[in-house]
């Protein structure tokens, strides 16, 4: 269904660690984060459907999103990775989320990782950032999709350079725009998509399209790190309504930045993913 591009570093023999982005991102997003954890890690880096290089062969059900999840625990198959570490951002956070819970045995966290092998150790852990479990109600979803609908038929008829800096603009990205590698960051996203391909990915794999997991979350008892930035007020609202549903979820609210912390905050991801 799928021809992958991903990124990974050269030694097999560390605890492997996958790197999910955000919508409209790449493995790319990871480069420099990557050259300061492959001493610790073998690090896989994907471009999700929709983005980047990767290949949808499927055009009917590759955007999918569940079918995306299945799609990475098959590339894991074909790279023999049987379990790793999951750190993912927004849309890939909610992957990220998916993948643990529904495929617990595959994927535990990044410190259950770090200095001891699977056998001595195995919290279940998971990393994510800026992260919403889904929608709970179908109205709330249709909602939602009716909402990306319009926010695809911009994106297919307004310049692509005027969509992604008109799309940072958003009050979850307040402050982005202050940071000086901010215009790379344009750049990249102009540079590694196409319109018409993340159309579909928001089409098929929006919040609106995916399931709930809020009622299985409430039931987890494994391990996760949440991490959102305290001038994303609507992810910080997320998180905090989280730690209250769900007793094994450790809030991280990282100062003086919005909702792309591993760009606004890269030192602070690292120690947290180092931690």
């Amino acid at each position: 269904m799928y021809r992958w591009h991903f990124t990974s570093t050269d030694d097999r023999t560390l605890p492997p660690l996958l790197l999910l982005h955000g919508w409209m991102g790449s493995s790319e997003d990871y480069t420099e984060l990557i050259d300061r954890l492959k001493s610790q890690f073998y690090c896989i880096a994907i471009d999700l459907p929709g983005h980047g290089k990767t290949e949808v062969i499927d055009e009917n059900t590759g955007y999918d999103f569940i079918n995306t999840a299945k799609g990475i625990v098959d590339l894991l198959d074909s790279l023999e990775i049987e379990r790793c570490s999951i750190a993912g951002y927004s849309f890939g956070g909610r992957l990220a989320l998916y993948l643990a819970l529904e495929f617990p045995d595959r994927f535990v966290g990044v410190a259950s990782l770090l200095g001891q092998t699977l056998r001595e150790r195995n919290e279940n852990r998971v990393i994510l950032e800026s992260t919403s479990p889904g929608l709970p109600t179908a109205s709330e979803r249709q909602a939602r999709i009716d909402r990306d609908r319009q926010i695809i038929d911009r994106l297919l008829t307004t310049s692509f350079d005027e969509f992604v800096r008109d799309w940072y603009r958003q009050s979850i990205f307040v402050g982005i725009d202050s940071r000086p590698d901010f215009p790379d960051l344009i750049r990249r996203r102009i540079a590694t998509n196409q319109p018409s391909n993340l159309a579909k990915s928001l089409r098929y794999a929006g919040l609106g399209m995916q399931p709930y997991l809020g009622d299985k979350l409430k039931l987890s008892t494994r391990s996760i790190s949440l991490i959102v930035g305290a001038l994303d007020l609507k992810f910080v609202n997320i998180g905090r309504k989280l730690e209250q549903m769900c007793p094994s979820i450790t809030l991280n609210i990282i100062p003086n930045c919005s909702h792309n912390i591993h760009f606004e905050q890269p030192e602070l991801w690292l120690k947290l993913i180092d931690n």
